[in-house]
This record gives C-alpha cells, structure tokens and sequence, in this order.
C-alpha cells in the first residue's frame, strides 16, 4: 500500500513538473515532432479509427519533410476523427497571424482529408473555427499549406489538426509547423502557372512558370530523390535521360511558391 502511494505521489509530481512545463507561448513558434513529449501537444481521438502517432521514415511509412519524425494518421478499417492540438498560444486581438505545415497524402487514389480548425482550449468542442480544408489530399511528396486569420480577441489558443480520412486509405503526414505574425506568403501554385511538356518526355522535360524558379527536385514514386537542378529562371530543360522509364513527381518553385506534378519518362 505504502509503496502504491509513493508511487501515485511521484506520478503527480511528474504531471504537475508536465504542466509548468508546457505554459502557453509567444510567437513565432515552430514545430516539426522531434521530441518525445510532443512539445505539450495533445491527442485526442474522437472516433473509432486510429490515432495521430508520432513517426519516422521506415521500409512501411513515408519520409518526414524534414528532420527525423513527423506526425502520421494511419488508415484503418473505421473512419478517422483524430485531433493533433497544439501547444496554448498567446495571440491578440487584431494581430494578422500566419501557419504554415508541410502535409502529404501518399496517392491520388487513396484521397486523404483533413481540416485545421482554432479554439480557446485542447478539446474537441472548442474547435470552433475552421481555418483550412482538404478532402482529397493525395500529394506526394510533401506540399506546404499557407493560412492566414485575425485573432478576434485577446486569449490563449489552440490549433487543432482533425484526421477525418474515409476507412482503409492510407497515409496522412504533417511536419514542420510554423506561426507567426509575418504574412511569409508562401502559396501553392495553380496548374495554370506551371507549364511541362512533353509528356511522357524521354530526354527533356522543359518546365515553365511565370516567375523565377529557383530549384526543382524529381522523385521517383516512393519517395527518393533522383534528381535535382538549382535554376533562377522562368524557364528550365531537364535532363531526365539518365532516368529509367518510369512515373516521377517534380515539385518546382522558389521560397515564396512551390508546386508538385506527375510525369512520365519514356
């Protein structure tokens, strides 16, 4: 009995250290789930299907965006309703704020959903604003979503990212979050501004954007890197001759703009 309560008292000691640990923070702050104790984020799962879990790359999970882990919804057999919180924020009224976070699905035909959504507390039923939805996220490798919003009052806020993925898709990562009261601009491009012919190419693929690229990467379907070429101009011919015939994924751009697309190398 003696020994079952000191060990009661030494775990609420813990959860007390825990919880002046995690106070809420001033921005800017960023994130990409390098610690095992998440930072003071939070996981609730508000469904039947699996949970957010921490990951790293592996022969059976994607790579993270950058670093070593990520935060990765895996299918399962029940729909998702999973929430990723944050750690408290300390926003105020008027401040124009910005949240960036790399996200990938793993493909097209296994559409991933998510939403990001901004209340006063970690709980499902303080989410009550939406901020960003996606109901077919399929890209890979990882794209960079750019949301910004008002804080309408003085407070402390929590972000939370709902996994609500249909039963038996796939993978749904996230990594490198940022927030800031800098609008850092970054936006996906639209097909209209990124330009690739031919398609399937055999020895170039010329790329075009209506603005100065700066790098492009290509990658083979699971993920690896196979080629890259710095570039400051709006138009580029790769070199893809070396590569095995095959479908690659290019993602194109600069600081402000980036773009993932599919090709064939014949």
């Amino acid at each position: 009995m003696k020994k079952n309560l000191l060990i009661g008292f030494a775990l609420m000691a813990t959860l007390m250290v825990n919880a002046q640990t995690y106070n809420p923070i001033d921005l800017p702050y960023s994130y990409g789930f390098e610690t095992d104790d998440l930072d003071g984020w939070t996981v609730i799962n508000a469904g039947e299907g699996n949970n957010w879990g921490r990951s790293q790359a592996s022969s059976e999970t994607p790579d993270p965006s950058e670093g070593t882990y990520y935060m990765m919804y895996y299918f399962h057999e029940n729909a998702a309703n999973s929430y990723l919180f944050t750690r408290g924020l300390n926003l105020n009224a008027g401040e124009n704020i910005n949240l960036q976070f790399d996200y990938m699905g793993i493909d097209a035909w296994f559409p991933e959903k998510m939403e990001v959504l901004i209340g006063n507390a970690a709980t499902v039923e303080a989410q009550t604003t939406q901020l960003w939805i996606d109901e077919e996220i399929g890209n890979y490798p990882y794209e960079t979503a750019s949301v910004n919003f008002t804080v309408p009052t003085n407070g402390v806020y929590y972000i939370a990212f709902r996994a609500f993925s249909d039963p038996d898709q796939f993978y749904l990562s996230l990594d490198n979050v940022k927030i800031s009261t800098e609008e850092l601009g970054v936006t996906s491009l639209s097909k209209s501004q990124l330009k690739f012919y031919p398609n399937p190419a055999k020895n170039l693929l010329t790329v075009e954007l209506d603005e100065v690229m700066t790098n492009l990467t290509i990658y083979d379907l699971s993920g690896k890197k196979v080629l890259q070429k710095e570039a400051y101009a709006k138009k580029v011919n790769l070199d893809i001759s070396s590569l095995p015939k095959g479908n690659y994924l290019l993602r194109a751009g600069n600081d402000k703009k980036a773009k993932t697309i599919k090709f064939i190398k014949d």
